[in-house]
This record gives C-alpha cells, sequence and structure tokens, in this order.
C-alpha cells in the first residue's frame, strides 16, 4: 500500500506527511509537489518524492502510478476558474492511473 499525499510542500500537506510517518513506514508514502527540492528534507526522511503540477495533467498521472491511495490537498488559487480546472485535472489523473 502506499499513500499519495499532494500540496506535500505546503502547510497542511506537510503536517499529514508527517503524521503520517508516526503510523505508517516513510516507504509507504509518496509526496507529491510542483518543486521538489522543496521537498528535500522528506526525501531525507525516506519519502519518495515526485514531480506533481494542477497545471500539468500528465505529471499528475505519472505522479499517481502505483498509489493504493490518494489526499488530494485542494489548490490554494484564489481564482475559482483556474482551481475549477485544476482540480478537474487531478481526479481524471488519478482515474487514468489507476
Amino acid at each position: 500500500m502506499s499513500i499519495a499525499v499532494t500540496g506535500a510542500t505546503g502547510q497542511l500537506g506537510g503536517l499529514v506527511i508527517q503524521h503520517l510517518l508516526k503510523k505508517v513506514p516513510a516507504s509507504q508514502i509518496i509526496a507529491i509537489a510542483r518543486n521538489v527540492e522543496k521537498a528535500s528534507a522528506l526525501a531525507d526522511q525516506g519519502v519518495e518524492v515526485r514531480h506533481g503540477d494542477y497545471d500539468d495533467p500528465k505529471s499528475l498521472e505519472k505522479a499517481f502510478a502505483g498509489a493504493s491511495k490518494l489526499l488530494f490537498i485542494s489548490s490554494p488559487d484564489t481564482d475559482n476558474t483556474l482551481r475549477i480546472v485544476q482540480h478537474a485535472n487531478v481526479v481524471k489523473a488519478a482515474r487514468d492511473a489507476g
């Protein structure tokens, strides 16, 4: 089992991953971030870090590959039209990644 968490370098995503690290082995966590360098501390803890951008559906599908569960943290963008597109990208990519 692996759990993918989007928004891994944000406040909520970071807190979720720290909580998960107390419950499951780091090897079962996939941190998804737009900027993988910002997630280097997670990689140092044994968490797999993958690139995923809400505006790039192909990156999301690749990032979600092999995950058995997904925690999708909503986009922080304040433009609701853009957020709807981003969220649809996440849902479609999750579906396509299985």
